[in-house]
């Protein structure tokens, strides 16, 4: 096997933005001494090896970072795989614990072995299994520093900590985990779910609902916002236009089309969007239709006091509003409509005409359309 103490010092010591004169003084050595043990000229003793382990905060394993050229670990992990993957869940946490007593503090096996202890806990109601789950992830955390796949974190076995402990009606601590580690709000849906559900705790609930239920618009705005950008390139722009025209469909509030919502505001970009779509496909007339409208919208929109302009009732129970959201693309819907004009006026010259012409229109008649 071969070790990467000397990588880690290094790596270790250089996230934490320290120098090998801070290194040293920290370990009460000469600066000497880790240039040689960052060099591989030497080793660190085994009470500064725990030492070093203690300061990066990471285990002795992590720390050492050996690596097994041993093929069979490989095909047992493998194995574990394929088992899962097949639902032979008492033949793989059989040949789970065989490699875990063979490799120990190897992240993939113990990480393996914990998804597939989880999802035979699941599937089989096997609470014997969901308990062993738990211990392999909390040992994957500390082993975490040996993972190269991007899709697995702390967050992410905490995740799974997270609800293997709602599964064995461990609601407390289900949402303490969730809590504790719920970066960016990640875990803000499952949070409020269970404090509705199991705690039965509306008012603490409703504010974490409240935060998943906007996120998520705002995410599946840009989802739908990047796949329309998608087809566009590719020239797919009948496509495109369905994207928009899908957005503009589920974000506005099932009001009549007379009734002015704070979404209107937005819904002038996306207007201006499709125009600029049907301008590259060559179909000026449509691309006046839908600038004609975004600029009428925004007249009815500007001309209407805040106060007035409608909330969605079932928003408003929820606790949610959208008018701090739109709010943000621009002062006025005018504005921000023509701002979304100029925005690509490089690549289609037409839209800016169209739109100078419908506003010379729009001040013929004092502002009326």
């Amino acid at each position: 096997m071969k070790s990467r103490l000397a990588e880690n010092i290094k790596t270790f010591r250089k996230e934490r933005k320290m120098t090998q004169e801070q290194l040293a003084e920290a370990m009460g050595v000469t600066v000497g001494a880790v240039y040689k043990w960052e060099s591989k000229q030497s080793n660190p003793d085994l009470n500064l090896i725990i030492g070093l382990a203690d300061l990066f905060e990471v285990s002795t394993d992590v720390l050492l970072g050996y690596e097994w050229r041993n093929g069979s670990m490989g095909a047992a992990l493998e194995r574990i795989i394929v088992y899962r993957q097949r639902a032979q869940y008492d033949e793989g946490v059989m040949e789970s614990e065989k490699a875990l007593k063979k490799y120990p503090n190897c992240f993939d096996i113990v990480y393996q072995s914990a998804v597939i202890y989880s999802e035979k806990g699941y599937t089989q109601k096997d609470q014997k299994a969901s308990f062993r789950a738990l211990e392999l992830f909390d040992k994957a955390c500390r082993l975490i520093g040996q993972n190269t796949d991007e899709n697995i974190s702390e967050l992410s076995i905490r995740r799974k900590m997270a609800r293997l402990h709602l599964s064995l009606g461990h609601a407390d601590t289900c949402v303490d985990t969730l809590k504790k580690y719920n970066v960016c709000g990640v875990n803000n849906a499952m949070i409020g779910m269970v404090l509705a559900d199991c705690h039965h705790q509306p008012e603490e609930a409703i504010v974490y609902l409240g935060k998943a239920f906007t996120q998520n618009l705002d995410d599946l705005d840009a989802i739908m916002m990047g796949y329309a950008n998608v087809f566009f390139q590719k020239r797919d722009y009948k496509t495109t236009v369905a994207c928009i025209e899908w957005l503009r469909s589920t974000l506005r509030p099932g009001y009549p089309p007379e009734t002015i919502t704070w979404f209107d505001k937005y819904d002038c970009v996306l207007l201006v969007l499709c125009a600029e779509t049907y301008c590259a496909m060559g179909d000026l007339g449509l691309a006046r239709d839908y600038l004609a409208k975004a600029a009428k919208q925004a007249v009815r929109f500007d001309g209407v006091d805040s106060s007035k302009i409608c909330e969605s009732k079932l928003f408003a129970e929820m606790g949610i509003t959208n008018q701090p959201h739109y709010e943000n693309f621009g002062r006025t819907a005018m504005e921000v409509a023509e701002r979304r004009v100029m925005t690509d006026a490089e690549f289609v010259p037409q839209l800016p005409a169209i739109w100078a012409e419908i506003r010379r229109n729009i001040e013929k008649t004092n502002g009326m359309i």
